[in-house]
């Protein structure tokens, strides 16, 4: 048996422990010990506490930077999680490494973790780098801007990455770890597992990637009832911390269609104003499975295994983006033809938005073709893909 310590540090909600969740029960059921150290203690309760899985809070950085605009690239975005400050980053690094001399695992998986991937660097000890797309930057010197579709500073790309590469090489060579050649090799690790399809990837310039397919959760949480009232189902996933997270509730429920939506801790008062004949809110996650597969439109921010799910059950999504990750995943799905954008400044004209997207035939019918594509995908398949690779890791370091 070894010990394997699932990494996660950037990221909110359920995303990134339901990718790691499935692939650490594999490695559970083949006689691994699965253990976490995790961004928020709050999802590790709701996701890993009833598995009886273990978890450590993630060293993080809680410094609070201003003045900074916002991120253009990767490395931007690190910046506000300690690449700017050196002696700030080696004590999270530092924390990094006597958290794993606890552990003591044979090996890590590591999901959006830069700091624990700098941290970490040098120890010998074995890595896979689970994540999409935007979690595994390309190996590209400088790496691209979020906007791959607009014209971004180049000098002010070059200036930013070269910044954040010499903060994190004074690390290293703090702690005794060999220096990054350039930026983008901060996520290379003995093995990725690339939890996306090509078309979904937030960095369509990739020039190489081993694309396994998305892990997300099916067949968990709370079973779907429809409210009556309605013609055609939306399905809603709405974050709290969403600013026009009322004007969209109130726009759904004045819309003709059958309307349920997750709002993760939704308040009494929310789910009793919006609790009407034609729409139901929860505060509990709902089973993914039955709500894609019934409904004939989503409604999410774009986080990867909403819209992973719903494609490939061929339905099409309205997408209200709250942060760049989201961004650029919206981006990319309007690309495809399966999805609108409804940028936060066009929020008044959410009726509008949502009976376009309903009426639009060209949508449905790409996200049909979508889906008809990956017809044979099983994320089962990716699941074991993980765990064979994880394994292939720890036999070839005993």
């Amino acid at each position: 048996m070894s010990r394997v310590l699932f990494c996660w540090e950037l990221g909110g909600d359920y995303g990134h422990l339901s990718r790691q969740l499935p692939v650490a029960l594999e490695l559970q059921r083949r006689g691994h010990e699965p253990v976490f150290a995790v961004r928020d203690l709050m999802g590790a309760e709701a996701i890993l506490g009833p598995h009886g899985l273990r978890w450590l809070q993630a060293p993080l950085w809680i410094g609070q930077l201003t003045n900074l605009p916002p991120a253009i690239s990767y490395p931007e975005l690190l910046m506000r999680f300690g690449f700017l400050d050196a002696r700030g980053l080696t004590g999270i690094c530092r924390a990094w490494r006597n958290l794993i001399e606890l552990v003591s695992p044979q090996a890590l998986v590591l999901d959006h973790a830069p700091t624990a991937l700098l941290a970490t660097r040098g120890l010998g000890l074995p890595r896979l780098n689970l994540g999409d797309g935007f979690c595994i930057p390309p190996r590209l010197r400088p790496l691209p801007a979020f906007r791959w579709w607009q014209r971004e500073n180049a000098a002010r790309l070059q200036d930013s990455e070269r910044h954040a590469w010499q903060t994190a090489n004074q690390v290293l060579i703090t702690l005794g770890a060999p220096p990054l050649v350039d930026f983008s090799e901060i996520a290379v690790c003995d093995a990725n597992v690339f939890c996306t399809f090509r078309e979904l990837d937030h960095y369509p310039e990739r020039p190489d990637g081993d694309y396994a397919g998305p892990i997300f959760s099916l067949g968990q949480g709370v079973p779907v009832h429809w409210p009556q009232d309605g013609e055609q189902r939306i399905f809603a996933y709405l974050k709290p911390g969403f600013p026009d997270l009322e004007r969209v509730l109130e726009a759904l429920s004045k819309s003709p269609a059958s309307v349920l939506a997750h709002v993760p801790g939704a308040s009494r008062q929310m789910l009793t104003r919006f609790s009407t004949a034609n729409m139901a809110v929860s505060e509990r996650p709902l089973d993914m499975q039955q709500a894609s597969t019934q409904c004939d439109l989503a409604v999410c921010h774009g986080g990867a295994g909403t819209t992973a799910a719903m494609l490939l059950a061929g339905k099409p999504l309205l997408l209200l983006p709250m942060q760049m990750e989201q961004t650029m995943t919206a981006k990319r799905l309007e690309t495809l033809g399966v999805a609108l954008a409804m940028p936060r400044e066009a929020v008044g004209q959410a009726p509008r938005f949502l009976k376009r997207t309903l009426a639009e035939a060209s949508l449905a019918a790409r996200a049909r073709s979508f889906a008809l594509d990956h017809s044979g995908y099983d994320q089962r398949a990716t699941v074991h893909l993980a765990a064979d690779r994880c394994e292939s890791l720890l036999s070839a370091a005993r």
